[in-house]
């Protein structure tokens, strides 16, 4: 009877968070109008009043907490195998980034070039690049550090140096650097600095374009899976990406409706349309009748809108490009030349459409029509009706027996097909509804009630927004699972221990401020996951690649088998409970969804206050094989991200596995510094000796 009251006063506590929500819809609403309006209203006063910028139009996180002390610079570490030629490197960002050119003759990547200035507030792009060199961007260092040959044993702290000096301020804000090997043996560095604006604003330019890296394998994006319910993964050694599962049968139905559609359309004009004969000439259909008029018109209809659609798009991205495009065209303008080439391609006029529809309504030509068309009724529903039942009792006895029949234009075929696929498809529908209904209770609840109120010694420092880095030595992923032999099942995986072994990590860290401040049994995380194609793919959308933010209370102690435990069960919570967060996060990843809905200065308030509460982010890095190779032929042994903390976040921990190899890499505020190698120290030393 307890449990009964609980799960009412649970329920009813969900029903009062959904009504508060839907009550908060229409100020959601009114704030995103104003907030929109707004903007638009500003940017077009900044573009009149500084005709030489391009205003930015960025709702990134990053863009509205970014400060010129404190920008949001990602750091990319490549280790690469063989000699350094360092005019090879030069040459390869020159022909395939700087100086790189589509067909129309203009820069495919022209905020390369383009400098990065603040404009009341807001960020700017100078439309003048006359004053570029790929001579400030592209720096061959040198091969000692104070005195030293660079090798593995001072690496991280050459690196760290190099991180922690600003891009100058008067040049476009990236930078590649070149650390060369002083042995043949050893490999070389190559750091790049990368403004989060240049890849959020250069719509083609992918990360992989600016690391000059391709995966040789070209092996194909991890799906997500799903089976019957959400929040669990079938794969025990997949990352957190995965907690939440693509609704596969909605998307099954999506795709195989619009690959029938597809087929149709193809059919359509196979029947009605040949523009090429078998021998590759031009032909055009003679139009004869009114129903080949009709299929014609349609036909023209669709690609005149289709051809309007792409060319308005390849327009617009012309447009923010250059800034402006002198041959454009208007929208009347664009339709009418559609028009006419589509029309002028099949031939049509006016004397041909008054010949079809003379044609057509000829009584010879009517009675001809009709009796086909009765012919055809008659076969089909009387006379070859034993048939189609003959079929169907195959097709019944295929489905009935074999699970699937060769007869798919049969009912029974088509029953067999989208029946399941339709239960599911409203299975599916169902969960997604009942997920959105419990979403404003999980919401606060993990924003406001569950997050750790405990202090720690992140919260009483102060900080300079310079970065320095470090990072691990390559972890071997078959030796911790020899091991760990038969401990990684469904009740434990292998990335619920690297996790438990970072915990640790931070709690050593933590531990040296123990005397000042005792060490938080819970600390407020963000947690995201990045896959390697975020690296190596360099087609479709750049945030496929990233997954979205939940919510980690890590729990920081020493590891051990009850620490790995416990942090599964935190994991799988987070699984059942922040399916909306995480979808919410990957709109505001792809979309711009959140910050479009407030104005920047309450959304600068929140994300202050919220990164207060969670100082650390940790981001999950993984790919199936560690391969990469540049640009320029060269094996690249390693990749390393550092994404920057900003706002009130000091501390990114970036935790990669590659094939079977794991390392650490972490990027801290100066005035961190020199504590923060402790994590990376710490989590080698669980990692390799640590036994569950």
């Amino acid at each position: 009877m307890e449990s009964f009251w609980q799960e009412l006063k649970s329920l009813l506590k969900t029903l009062g968070c959904f009504v508060v929500a839907l009550m908060l819809v229409p100020l959601l609403l009114l704030s995103f109008l104003c907030a929109h309006f707004g903007n638009e209203l500003s940017n077009y006063v900044l573009s009149i009043k500084y005709p030489n910028l391009t205003i930015s139009k960025s709702k990134k996180i990053r863009t509205l907490i970014d400060t010129p002390k404190n920008a949001g610079i990602f750091h990319f570490l490549l280790q690469v195998e063989g000699n350094c030629d360092f005019e090879r490197i030069k040459r390869s960002y020159s022909q395939y980034l700087t100086d790189l050119r589509d067909k129309t003759g203009t820069l495919r990547f022209p905020k390369l070039r383009q400098k990065l200035v603040t404009c009341w507030g807001n960020y700017a792009w100078v439309n003048d690049n006359s004053g570029f060199n790929i001579n400030n961007h592209v720096l061959l260092s040198t091969h000692k550090y104070r005195g030293r040959p660079v090798t593995e044993s001072n690496i991280q702290d050459y690196v760290s140096e190099l991180a922690t000096k600003y891009i100058p301020s008067d040049l476009p804000q990236w930078q590649v650097i070149v650390i060369p090997n002083s042995e043949p043996t050893q490999p070389y560095y190559i750091l790049i600095k990368l403004h989060h604006l240049i890849i959020a604003e250069e719509e083609d330019l992918h990360v992989s374009e600016m690391l000059l890296l391709k995966d040789p394998q070209n092996q194909k994006k991890t799906l997500m899976s799903l089976n019957d319910g959400l929040g669990e993964i079938s794969n025990q050694e997949q990352q957190l990406s995965h907690f939440v599962r693509k609704p596969e049968h909605i998307s099954r139905l999506i795709n195989h409706l619009v690959h029938l559609v597809v087929c149709r359309w193809q059919q359509f004009i196979y029947e009605f349309e040949s523009l090429e004969g078998p021998d590759g000439s031009s032909s055009s259909v003679p139009v004869r009748n009114l129903s080949q008029l009709i299929s014609l018109l349609i036909i023209v209809i669709v690609n005149v809108v289709l051809g309007y659609w792409r060319s308005r798009t390849l327009l617009q991205k012309l447009k923010r490009r250059s800034g402006h495009y002198r041959n454009e065209m208007g929208r009347i303008q664009t339709i009418r030349l559609l028009l006419n080439r589509e029309v002028e391609d099949r031939n049509l006029s006016w004397m041909g459409a008054r010949s079809a529809i003379y044609n057509s309504l000829q009584p010879t030509n009517l009675a001809k029509v009709w009796t086909r068309f009765l012919w055809r009724l008659n076969l089909n529903h009387f006379l070859l009706l034993p048939y189609h039942f003959y079929c169907e009792f195959l097709a019944f006895g295929d489905v009935l027996f074999k699970g699937q029949t060769s007869y798919t234009s049969t009912y029974c075929a088509r029953l067999h097909l989208y029946v399941p696929l339709l239960l599911y498809a409203q299975l599916e529908l169902f969960k997604i509804f009942w997920e959105l209904f419990k979403a404003p209770r999980n919401i606060y609840e993990v924003l406001i009630e569950q997050p750790t109120k405990e202090l720690n010694i992140l919260h009483k420092k102060s900080y300079a927004g310079r970065k320095i880095v470090s990072f691990s030595r390559s972890l071997n992923g078959v030796q911790l699972r020899e091991r760990n032999r038969e401990k990684f099942n469904n009740d434990l995986r292998e990335s619920d221990f690297s996790l438990t072994c970072l915990a640790g990590a931070v709690h050593d860290y933590f531990e040296t401020f123990s005397s000042e401040i005792r060490v938080p049994n819970l600390l407020n995380t963000t947690c995201r996951t990045i896959d390697k194609g975020y690296f190596t793919s360099r087609s479709g959308d750049k945030s496929e690649n990233i997954g979205g933010v939940v919510f980690l209370q890590l729990p920081l102690r020493e590891p051990d088998t009850n620490h790995a435990k416990e942090l599964h069960e935190i994991v799988e919570k987070i699984r059942m409970q922040q399916i909306m967060i995480y979808l919410a996060s990957i709109g505001q990843t792809k979309y711009s969804l959140l910050t479009s809905l407030l104005p920047h200065v309450l959304t600068k308030i929140f994300i202050n206050f919220f990164s207060y509460n969670f100082p650390i982010t940790i981001t999950e890095i993984y790919g199936a094989t560690d391969e990469f190779q540049s640009a320029w032929g060269q094996k690249v042994q390693d990749v390393l991200l550092f994404r920057p903390p900003q706002s009130k976040t000091c501390l990114s921990l970036n935790l990669h596995r590659f094939g079977d190899k794991y390392r650490l890499a972490v990027m801290a505020d100066t005035h961190l510094a020199p504590d923060h190698t402790i994590i990376t120290r710490s989590f080698e030393r669980y990692m390799e000796t640590i036994t569950l």
